[in-house]
């Protein structure tokens, strides 16, 4: 008895396809299936051609000063430096070292992206904290001065610093009752209020790194007698800032492997909470022309479009397979919502002619085009005893009220003259 046919076998369903499975294909078809040697010998040149390594973003930091060197250990074929600064990347070299100059200390991130030809990425990023190189300048205070803005510096009494500070990271202010401010160099000049009497050592500290310089100077505040009428002026300061940026960003574009293709088209975005007010064309490289910057509707991006200019493999082999960096000038802006900020200046009333008058001067503002708002306080000391005899927003200046009693009247009158609020009182009867 003959053995049972046997159902027919479907067969075997193709592998999925690999990078690189057209080539193999091709080639199997060239040198025929089970070519021996020879198709041995191709496949693994497929495989290693067209199944390169994955790219690693491997490099160590070291700083001396502002100079940072990157030790490059990465692999790919092409890829940029981020150094954190907001200076232009820098294209990736393979076994080279990259350097780079900071233009202050502070803490930054330099970051490597790296890819092979096939378009996989790698990236590390490392951060570095840099203090001044060591033969930076020792910071110098030109100037310090400590005066007070009254005639009697009484409680609460005003004093006026200013100062002069070259070559500081930082300036520290310790005005010897508990509180401590921290400012930058350059030309300072603040208003600071002690409440109570007492006698204090005002101190300006400014460093730049291990160095440092140093400045104080004593006040003494007395207790306000009998009689002594004062003026206090409460400054605030609100509303919003604007920060504006101005970069030049590296857009990275890919030279095309596709010969057909003869023009690109890129965006770069703005910064986290700024919009972009003008994108300009910075520079481009020989291998593109025609390069067109535009700032999208909604500000938030910019598109860089251009052409290819010559023979795509041969742009593509002189950029080492690399991209083509166009750098484009940015102009950001955001806008800071402004804490309040409130100043409390104060000066006793002295005789001028038929009045009194008393001279507040005013902070230098928070931010350009913030809201500034007063509130006036009018105070007197009877049995040892501060009164408060007067108080009024100053929605606007000049300003004026009159305050009347038995056969009397006071007028009180304010007034903004240049960077300084007088406030006077005359008694009629």
């Amino acid at each position: 008895m003959s053995a049972p046919a046997q159902a027919p076998q479907a067969a075997p369903a193709p592998a999925p396809a690999k990078s690189g499975g057209w080539l193999k294909a091709g080639l199997l078809g060239i040198v025929g299936l089970g070519g021996g040697i020879a198709g041995t010998y191709a496949m693994a040149v497929v495989d290693r051609v067209v199944k390169p390594p994955k790219p690693v973003a491997n490099f160590a930091v070291s700083a001396d000063g502002l100079t940072v060197t990157c030790q490059n250990h990465a692999s790919g074929e092409s890829g940029w430096w981020d150094f954190g600064d907001g200076t232009p990347l820098e294209p990736f070299a393979a076994d080279q070292p990259a350097t780079h100059q900071y233009a202050k200390p502070g803490s930054y991130s330099v970051k490597l992206i790296v890819r092979n030809f096939l378009g996989d990425e790698n990236e590390r990023t490392v951060p570095i904290d840099l203090a001044p190189p060591k033969d930076a300048p020792a910071p110098k205070i030109g100037v310090f001065v400590v005066q007070p803005v009254s005639a009697a510096p009484v409680a609460p009494a005003t004093f006026r610093l200013t100062a002069d500070v070259t070559n500081a990271s930082s300036c520290v202010w310790d005005y010897g009752d508990g509180r401590v401010e921290v400012s930058e160099g350059g030309k300072i000049d603040r208003l600071v209020t002690f409440e109570k009497p007492g006698q204090f050592a005002i101190s300006l500290v400014a460093h730049n790194g291990k160095l440092g310089a140093k400045e104080s100077a004593p006040v003494k505040v007395d207790a306000p007698r009998d009689g002594t009428t004062m003026a206090v002026l409460r400054v605030t300061d609100s509303g919003t800032k604007t920060d504006r940026l101005q970069t030049t960003e590296a857009v990275a574009v890919p030279v095309p492997t596709d010969k057909g293709a003869t023009t690109f088209t890129k965006t770069v975005t703005a910064r986290a909470g700024f919009t972009l007010t003008d994108a300009a064309l910075a520079d481009a490289p020989k291998s593109v022309k025609n390069v067109k910057v535009s700032v999208a509707a909604d500000n938030r991006s910019a598109t860089v479009q251009g052409e290819w200019a010559g023979d795509l493999k041969a742009t593509n082999k002189a950029a080492g397979g690399s991209d083509a960096l166009v750098r484009v000038k940015l102009t950001q802006e955001r806008q800071l919502a402004q804490p309040p900020a409130v100043t409390m200046v104060t000066s006793s009333f002295a005789a001028a002619g038929q009045m009194l008058r008393a001279d507040l001067p005013l902070p230098p503002a928070v931010a350009p085009g913030a809201k500034r708002e007063y509130q006036l306080e009018v105070r007197t000391v009877r049995d040892g005893k501060s009164q408060t005899i007067l108080t009024a927003p100053l929605a606007k200046l000049p300003w004026q009220t009159a305050q009347q009693g038995p056969g009397w009247t006071v007028t009180y009158s304010a007034q903004q003259l240049g960077e300084t609020v007088v406030v006077t009182a005359q008694q009629t009867k």
